[in-house]
């Protein structure tokens, strides 16, 4: 994988907007969440990113990287969301941890 697929993966899921969009809860069959959840997702979502852009860049082995992505994932607020919140980050996510050459459904 080249850096710059990466980086233009991680730049996409940033400009997106994808939680602020009602289309896009709408398509999973769910309402909007509120403001606050929106603006939490969002920073929780670039926030990660910065974190795994972290990983992506450091000398570390594969299994090291891996490690440390699976221990991001797991520190992320997941208490804090509701199940389909959850499942719509996840999603949201998981192109960035493929990008990277890792399946985010083994991680997740």
């Amino acid at each position: 994988m080249k850096d710059g697929d990466f980086k233009e993966v991680i730049q996409e899921i940033k400009e997106s907007k994808v939680y602020e969009n009602p289309a896009n809860w709408e398509k999973r069959g769910l309402n909007p969440s509120d403001a606050k959840i929106i603006t939490f997702l969002t920073k929780t979502t670039n926030k990660f990113l910065v974190e795994l852009e972290k990983i992506q860049q450091s000398e570390e082995t594969n299994d090291v990287k891996l490690m440390s992505i699976n221990v991001l994932v797991d520190d992320l607020p997941w208490d804090e969301l509701d199940t389909e919140e959850k499942e719509f980050m996840t999603d949201v996510l998981a192109p960035a941890i493929k990008s990277i050459g890792f399946d985010p459904w083994d991680i997740f």
